[in-house]
């Protein structure tokens, strides 16, 4: 790895690429280049000169064998030569099993070059189709273990922790995942000052009006309670679905009673309200990328009926789900599902009686 990021830094400038393959999920890919220069301008007035960071998109062309070309470039002029290629999630489908054979060839080619690949959530589908993640660890996102693991049993999956790091390939699963992945670059690239500087600035409330509108739901992590952490980051891998206090507590290793006071101290929530905030912030997630059926929706995080799921939709947003991806949904034709994963995914148990979902 070290020998990787002097090569980006030899320039004085690090180039991050994201690539562009069909279906991504584009919230994420704006998502990380807005967080990238956010963290490009704080390190840009801690010291004088040019810009730190570039970010470049790159798209397949029309045939499926053609080599990707950059279609966004946040600082144009000169050759694009990313260090680090990010393959971002998609929102509710897996990545197509026929990934076109440029992405493919692309992503090994830049890999030999000394690229890193990055891994979101789904994306890791992508990175082991090109066969570099054969025999290590992956990480992705709980949903995608099960279908990763049997398209691709070379590899060991690991949704326990959020983020794997193999120096040449970083993969990163968990809800939010692209938010950690973000940060965790920054953090790498500028230095542990602009990514604290960056996480309070991209993690802070809103000061808008539309503040609880927001598809983001900044976690309380800042406190140092090691078992309240390991209890969020099991949440927040099953989408705050079929959790029930007894498990939270024993994931913390914790007594209950215990527990209830250290997770209310750490947080400043019940564990309820924290497991609810996190439906209702995948609920976000579902209804701004897709076209997934409410009652689908419901039913996936826990919820007896969509009368109940939309109950306490609008009570946590100000809006009706119906009303919400009306607003803020992404335009026709920036993603397009084919079909809804929720269909085949396994279902997990609903919430015991104390955390119900309302």
């Amino acid at each position: 790895m070290i020998a990787r990021d002097n090569d980006m830094a030899a320039s004085g400038m690090s180039e991050i690429g994201i690539v562009l393959y069909p279906g991504a999920q584009m919230a994420a890919v704006h998502g990380l280049t807005d967080l990238f220069g956010v963290a490009a301008r704080i390190a840009l007035d801690r010291r004088s000169g040019r810009l730190p960071l570039r970010v470049t998109h790159w798209q397949p062309a029309h045939s499926r064998d053609a080599e990707l070309y950059c279609v966004h470039d946040s600082e144009p002029g000169g050759k694009q030569r990313p260090g680090i290629l990010i393959i971002p999630p998609t929102m509710v489908n897996l990545p197509d099993p026929d990934i076109p054979a440029g992405v493919v060839s692309w992503l090994r080619d830049k890999h030999a070059a000394g690229a890193t690949l990055v891994s979101v959530c789904s994306g890791t589908f992508i990175l082991a189709k090109t066969g570099l993640a054969d025999g290590r660890a992956v990480a992705t996102h709980q949903i995608c273990r099960e279908a990763l693991a049997a398209r691709f049993p070379q590899i060991v999956v690991d949704t326990n922790l959020r983020i794997i790091d193999h120096g040449d390939i970083v993969t990163a699963g968990g809800f939010l995942a692209w938010v950690d992945v973000g940060l965790f670059l920054v953090g790498r690239i500028l230095g542990p000052a602009v990514k604290a500087e960056t996480a309070r600035f991209v993690l802070s409330d809103p000061a808008s009006s539309d503040a609880r509108h927001f598809v983001g739901f900044p976690p309380p992590q800042s406190h140092r309670d090691k078992a309240v952490l390991k209890a969020q980051a099991w949440v927040h891998m099953r989408d705050g679905r079929g959790v029930s206090l007894a498990a939270m507590a024993a994931m913390a290793g914790l007594e209950r009673r215990t527990f209830l006071r250290r997770f209310a101290n750490a947080t400043g929530m019940t564990p309820l309200e924290y497991c609810r905030r996190v439906r209702i912030a995948r609920a976000r997630e579902l209804l701004i990328s897709g076209d997934t059926p409410q009652k689908m929706i419901a039913e996936s995080l826990g919820y007896s009926d969509v009368a109940s799921f939309a109950r306490v939709f609008r009570k946590a947003t100000g809006a009706a789900p119906g009303a919400y991806r009306k607003r803020f949904g992404i335009p026709a034709g920036e993603f397009v599902p084919k079909s809804s994963s929720l269909q085949t995914r396994r279902k997990l148990p609903l919430p015991e009686p104390g955390l119900a979902a309302e």
